[in-house]
């Protein structure tokens, strides 16, 4: 989860900037009371607003107990939405997985899809993973990787797995329907990607080579002798 660390202070950031602007405000509105009305110097009232300073007058004391109630309201909805989202890993992944650049999109986690994750794991490469079967990367899941638990014949899947930014599709479902309408949906979206399928019929290599894929390949073994370059040279290009 370190190598993630930035992406995911960018995204709390992000989720939480409401909470800090509501913060900023109470802290303006504040030094512009303490000036306007208790007539103290601009940045004293700044220093009595974000407490400090403290004044023992009554006005301070209303100031310091409506400030908590505020302050203490922001800061438990901000952790409170961060709770949720660790009850729900799956949709914490899916929210990192939409931050990846310059990365190698995997659709399956059999045992081609395995080693490719493993592979780029072990060499800190940018990836993606898309499985439909939960069960089957709950470890992913659980350890935080970027892994989007969802059909990826459905198009919001692949958008969510960045298709627009990827340099590499790697895709090892053994359904030929899910292999025919990624490959075409990902080549509409992306023209500079290489596409490399993993297909069991010979029959169907010349369809996914129209429909976009540099390369079909049919063997587990031959396909990741054949894919792991192209992995190196995927994260060469960063």
């Amino acid at each position: 989860m370190g190598r993630f660390f930035w992406i995911r202070l960018a995204i709390f950031l992000r989720q939480s900037r409401w909470g800090f602007a509501l913060i900023g405000l109470w802290f303006a509105l504040g030094t512009i009371a303490f000036y306007k009305v208790e007539r103290v110097p601009l940045w004293e009232a700044f220093l009595n607003a974000v407490y400090l300073r403290q004044r023992r007058d009554s006005f301070w004391d209303l100031y310091s107990f409506w400030g908590q109630c505020v302050l203490f309201g922001i800061v438990i909805s901000i952790f409170l939405l961060q709770a949720l989202q660790r009850y729900n890993p799956q949709e914490g992944c899916r929210m990192l997985a939409r931050e990846i650049k310059d990365h190698t999109i995997i659709v399956g986690h059999g045992h081609l899809g395995a080693r490719i994750v493993e592979h780029l794991r072990q060499n800190t490469r940018p990836y993606v993973l898309i499985e439909r079967d939960p069960t089957v990367v709950d470890d992913l899941v659980r350890a935080g990787e970027p892994v989007i638990v969802d059909n990826a014949k459905q198009e919001s899947t692949l958008a969510d797995a960045g298709i627009e930014r990827a340099r590499l599709v790697v895709i090892t479902a053994n359904n030929i329907e899910t292999a025919l309408l990624v490959t075409k949906r990902a080549r509409d979206r992306n023209k500079k990607a290489v596409i490399i399928v993993r297909c069991f019929l010979d029959e169907f290599t010349e369809i996914l080579e129209s429909l976009g894929a540099n390369e079909v390949i049919s063997s587990s073994k031959s396909a990741f002798s054949g894919i792991a370059p192209h992995l190196d040279s995927a994260g060469a290009g960063r």
